[in-house]
Parts: structure tokens; C-alpha cells; sequence
């Protein structure tokens, strides 16, 4: 089972797998090469011996042709020399006239001088482990024969002696195989390491560590080739996530409007639901001539004047509904803003009820803005019609529009009794009152602040609503 657990811990790295592949590899080639020279380093030497031993002996047959014993003699000490042999010459009668460095007796000092008998006299007897080589030569004529001898038995000794040195080089190659495939599995797996762990990080969307790119080779450029997807991963993953974050804001806002818009239709069908009850309620009692409701002039008055009521409402969420549409970015068009607040002042101020306001007008003329006049004027109207609607008589009322290094600033304020802190914001949420009691003539439908809070920020328009020390101002600007 260890053995088992051992073979599969090794194939799954691949550390392991080139440092084995790798020693079997120097082993296998090893042992190979060591065979060749166990097979074929003999005949290999022999045949090189043999055409050394041969050349030399040509030398020797052509310094003869000088016709001189002692070039001869000196062509064969060299012949000697090189190829560490003892050649001997020989006359016509088989007897030893020169052997290289040997001293040999003689009668006379010519060349035709002969040796007395003498082991030297007689040529070296051939074995089986020498094969004999003679090569004829004249010097002036006279007939002499070099003879040389190839001796096998070192060729033979060779075989044997790396039979014995086998376990000693056997031995040095496995210890030398194992350090090379070691050092050489290191150094090619080490930069492979290091991309699977950058790329383990990157698989964690982690690209902070980049690989050292130190050559030009299939390794260098693989590691260039994950530095730039990496780098190219990274900015498409900050693309995303700047995507993902809008389109969860996208989302988010898209729930907070359809939860708007269900607290809107909840609230609408609160709003219309008492109306049409009371209308109801006084025609049913109109119809059967029910106590009071006998005058029915009053009651029908009445009626109509609810349903009128009824009936704004009903444009006022049209209104909202219509600023959903696509068409609502290319309505924008450029208008007269101060001509517009000079006409709704003197509108308001032709009320009975507002006649005698004191009001104090500050519009700059002939203020230029681009955007969507009908919801801009709307949203303005409203606010101006407030300032009239919640102050009374001898109330100041301050209005005041002019332009800015950006943009414009338009402010309205009354004197109004301050409004609590808490309640400013969620005066613009829809159907919200100050007035509790729920009268319309008091307190209105609760909604024309949400009409005018949703209109400017469709507009893009900034607004706040603030109190003052004697009154309550309301701000709309652009930048």
C-alpha cells in the first residue's frame, strides 16, 4: 500500500517524473555507450593500430629508396619510437642486420656485414596473439626485409580490464546521473512551479504577483504570455466589477422605485378610496332624500367639488407616470426661466386670498436654461403656489432668481411658522401632511411635494427646502 501511495504521490508531480525519466535516461545511454566500447573499442583499435603500424612501415620503404643504411636505420628508430614496436631488418640470407637501439656484432663496418649466430639471428617466433608483417625493401639494389610484429593480446587485455572497471563506472554513473537529473528536474520544473502558483492565484482572481521573465525561450514567453493575461484579466475583472457595481446600484434603485411605486399606488388608492366614498354616500342619500340631503344643490356642490379634487390627483400621478418615459431626454428645449416666475407670481398674486402679500422680487431677467419646460415649470409653480397657500396676510414673501459662475439659483421664502427638523425630509414623501387631520382644505392631497421633488430630480436639478429665522425658504439650482 506505501509503495501504491508512494507511485501515485510521484505521478502527480511532474518534479518526480523528470527527474526519473531523466536518470533513466542518462543510465540507459550510459550503459549503451559502455557496451559500444566493450564490443567494438578492440577491432576498433586494432584496425587503427594496424593502419598506423602500416604507415609507418611505408616511411620506412620510402626512406630506402635514398639508397642509404642510415636513413633506413633512422626511419625505423622513428618507426619504433611512434609506435612503441621493435622492428627488425633482415638480408637475403634471414639474418638480422638493424634491430632499433640493439648493438649487434659485426665483421666488418659495410652494410654487408652479418651478424654471427645469435638469438638475434633468428627471427621472433609467431604466436597466436601476434600476427607478423614484413615489408621488402633495396637499398643499392640489395634486397633487405623489414619485419614487424602486431601483438594481440593488449587489444584482448583491454576488454578485460573495462569488464573489471564496470562496477566502479557503473557505480560513478548512477551517483553523477542522480545528481544531474536531480539539479536538472530542479532548474526546469522551478519556473514551471512558479507559473502554477501565479496561475493558482489568478484562479483566485488574485493578480498581484507577476513572473520574472529571464529568457527568450518557450519558458520566457510562456511566462511574458501570463504576465500580460494577467494583467489584461485584471483590468477586464476592475471593468466588471465597475459594471457589476452599477448595475447593482441600477438594480437597487430600480427596487426602491418599484417600491415607491407600491407604496404610491397604496397610498393613491387610500387617498381615492375616502372620496369616492364620501361622493357616494351623498348621492345614495340625495337619491332617497335622506335628512339634510334633501338640498341637493349643496350636496351636489359638494360632490363635484370633491371629484374635482379627485380628479387633480388623478393628474398629478398621470404627471408622475408620463416622466418614465423614453421620450422624456429629448423634450428638453431652452426657455425663459424669469419670464415664467415674473407670469406665476402675478398669477398667484391676482388670488383674492393673496392680494396682500407683501412680496419682494429679485429675478434677474432674461435667465436662459435648457431642460424639460413642462416638468421645471411644474415642479416651480408648486413651490411658488405653497409660499402663497401657507402665509397670510401681511406675510412677506421673497422671491429671487439669478445666475451663478455655473449655472442659476432661484430661492422663494415665506413667512411661514419653522417646520420641525424631523418633518423636512419627509415632506417630499408622497401624501405626506403636516396637518394630521387629513382636511384637504388645510392640508392639502400630501402630494404636490413629491410631484415637485420627482419632476427636479428628473430634471437634474438640486432643491432643498430649509427653515429660516422668521420663515421657511425653498432653493432649486443648477451647477
Amino acid at each position: 500500500m506505501l509503495a501504491i501511495k508512494w507511485i501515485t504521490k510521484i505521478r502527480a508531480k511532474i518534479s518526480a517524473k523528470i527527474f526519473f525519466i531523466t536518470l533513466a535516461l542518462l543510465l540507459v545511454f550510459t550503459a549503451l555507450i559502455y557496451a559500444m566500447l566493450l564490443l567494438f573499442l578492440p577491432n576498433f583499435y586494432y584496425d587503427y593500430k594496424k593502419q598506423k603500424l602500416e604507415t609507418g612501415a611505408n616511411q620506412v620503404v620510402e626512406a630506402s629508396k635514398s639508397n642509404s643504411l642510415e636513413d633506413v636505420q633512422a626511419a625505423m628508430d622513428k618507426f619504433a619510437d611512434n609506435n612503441n614496436i621493435s622492428p627488425f631488418l633482415l638480408n637475403s640470407a634471414d639474418q638480422i642486420v638493424y634491430i632499433p637501439y640493439v648493438m649487434l656484432q659485426s665483421g666488418t663496418n659495410t652494410f654487408t656485414t652479418t651478424a654471427p649466430a645469435s638469438p638475434l639471428a633468428v627471427s621472433t617466433p609467431e604466436t597466436d596473439e601476434s600476427t607478423s608483417v614484413q615489408k621488402s625493401l633495396k637499398i643499392n639494389g640489395v634486397p633487405f626485409t623489414m619485419q614487424y610484429f602486431i601483438n594481440i593480446q593488449p587489444l584482448t587485455d583491454i576488454s578485460a580490464v573495462l569488464l573489471l572497471f564496470a562496477p566502479y563506472f557503473l557505480l560513478f554513473v548512477v551517483i553523477l546521473s542522480f545528481i544531474s537529473a536531480y539539479f536538472f528536474s530542479r532548474r526546469t520544473v522551478k519556473p514551471l512551479l512558479r507559473m502554477n502558483m501565479v496561475a493558482n492565484k489568478m484562479a483566485q482572481l488574485d493578480f498581484s504577483e507577476e513572473l520574472p521573465v529571464k529568457s527568450t525561450d518557450e519558458i520566457g514567453q510562456l511566462s511574458h504570455h501570463l504576465n500580460e493575461m494577467a494583467r489584461e484579466l485584471e483590468g477586464t475583472l476592475i471593468d466588471l466589477q465597475k459594471v457589476n457595481t452599477q448595475l447593482e446600484a441600477e438594480i437597487a434603485k430600480e427596487r426602491a422605485q418599484e417600491e415607491t411605486r407600491k407604496q404610491f399606488i397604496t397610498a393613491v388608492s387610500h387617498e381615492l378610496k375616502s372620496p369616492i366614498a364620501s361622493v357616494m354616500g351623498q348621492l345614495e342619500a340625495m337619491i332617497h332624500r335622506v335628512g339634510p340631503y334633501k338640498d341637493r344643490d349643496t350636496y351636489l356642490k359638494r360632490s363635484y367639488e370633491t371629484m374635482e379634487q379627485m380628479s387633480a390627483l388623478v393628474q398629478d400621478m398621470l404627471e408622475i407616470s408620463r416622466i418614465d418615459s423614453h421620450d422624456f431626454e429629448r423634450s428638453k428645449t431652452t426657455f425663459d426661466l424669469s419670464a415664467f416666475l415674473t407670469e406665476s407670481v402675478a398669477q398667484e398674486q391676482w388670488h383674492p386670498d393673496a392680494s396682500k402679500r407683501r412680496i419682494i422680487n429679485e429675478i434677474t431677467p432674461n435667465i436662459m436654461i435648457y431642460n424639460n419646460q413642462p416638468l421645471v415649470e411644474k415642479a416651480i409653480s408648486n413651490v411658488i403656489h405653497n409660499a402663497f397657500q401657507y402665509s397670510q396676510n401681511d406675510d412677506t414673501i421673497a422671491i429671487s432668481l439669478n445666475e451663478s459662475t455655473t449655472g442659476w439659483h432661484f430661492s422663494i421664502y415665506n413667512d411661514a411658522p419653522a417646520i420641525p427638523t424631523e418633518e423636512l425630509d419627509k415632506l417630499f414623501d408622497a401624501f405626506y401632511r403636516l396637518e394630521k387631520s387629513g382636511n384637504k382644505e388645510t392640508g392639502g392631497s400630501g402630494i404636490g411635494l413629491f410631484i415637485t421633488a420627482t419632476f427636479l430630480e428628473k430634471s437634474s436639478l438640486s432643491y432643498k427646502l430649509e427653515n429660516t429665522k422668521q420663515g421657511v425658504a425653498f432653493h432649486i439650482w443648477q451647477n
